[in-house]
């Protein structure tokens, strides 16, 4: 991978139904460079899937991410594969000290202590977890269309909408604007699920930021800064701001810390490097079909 690479990996995690032609554009390249580039992306298994986001609250489940570590005695890797099978947690990060981050999901306390109970039945250790906020509106309803639509995008959020129109025995009008409406209103987001075990070429990190003050005009500061090369920006609860960012080599990676750390509107920053990610979302599919199949 190359910078150009980064390039493209952030412009599809905003919107990863863009077409190639106007990728070519921002990023000054060919579409038939852009093509091959993300076919690449695809062959290398650097990019898993092409899926979505949306609001989980909708659900009925609450977010959490959590931090684990494994007790004396025993490797990372034992965890890391038993924590896949319980089926509430999302996504799960190895980090380079050893220790994983996880993403789960729980319908209420009761939920959560039961998931909690299965993390230590593994053996592993889980140090911490708080509530986060994915940012979506929560006070504008899904359509029953708009439930098919995102549970048919899950695996494939970059599906021609004539595709989709024919999957769904709907009209590609529907597709559209039901598409359109989601997109606009920000109900949903289209995103690449990224394989961090197979970048090459380059470095990738996440920075954590606790800001002074509300994070999101932080953020906007930060985002001009041509020193710092992030290709993914995740928020939790407010004041936090999590990017993860890329460079040629450690060294690089950590003056782009030094900076961010030593900014005026930055409380405190945490820098670790992700050794390889898991994800699985049968938990999410099983309910979307469920409400599917009760509407």
């Amino acid at each position: 991978m190359d910078e150009k690479d980064f390039e493209i990996l952030k412009i599809l995690d905003k919107n990863c139904r863009i077409s190639y032609s106007k990728i070519g554009d921002i990023v000054d390249l060919p579409l038939r460079n852009i093509s091959n580039r993300i076919d690449n992306l695809i062959e290398k298994d650097i990019i898993r899937r092409f899926t979505v986001q949306f609001n989980y609250n909708s659900l009925g489940y609450r977010h959490y991410i959590g931090s684990i570590r494994s007790p004396e005695g025993t490797h990372i890797v034992n965890s890391f594969n038993e924590l896949q099978l319980i089926t509430e947690i999302y996504r799960i990060w190895e980090l380079i000290n050893g220790s994983l981050t996880i993403s789960l999901f729980c319908r209420n306390a009761k939920h959560l202590e039961e998931v909690i109970n299965n993390i230590i039945k593994t053996g592993a250790n889980l140090s911490s977890y708080t509530e986060t906020r994915i940012h979506f509106p929560l006070d504008i309803p899904y359509s029953m269309t708009d439930w098919r639509l995102i549970f048919y995008l899950l695996n494939n959020s970059r599906a021609p909408k004539k595709e989709i129109a024919q999957a769904l025995n709907i009209s590609e009008k529907t597709v559209n604007r039901r598409l359109n409406r989601m997109k606009n209103m920000k109900l949903i987001s289209f995103i690449p699920e990224i394989n961090f075990e197979a970048i090459s070429g380059v470095v990738p990190a996440v920075i954590s930021l606790e800001t002074v003050g509300p994070s999101k005009q932080i953020y906007l500061r930060i985002k001009d800064d041509q020193l710092v090369k992030y290709w993914r920006s995740a928020g939790s609860v407010s004041p936090s701001i999590v990017l993860f960012v890329y460079g040629k080599n450690l060294t690089e990676i950590y003056e782009m810390y030094l900076n961010l750390e030593k900014r005026k509107d930055i409380k405190k920053a945490r820098l670790t490097f992700v050794v390889r990610n898991s994800e699985n979302s049968t938990l999410i599919e099983d309910a979307i079909l469920e409400k599917i199949q009760s509407g």
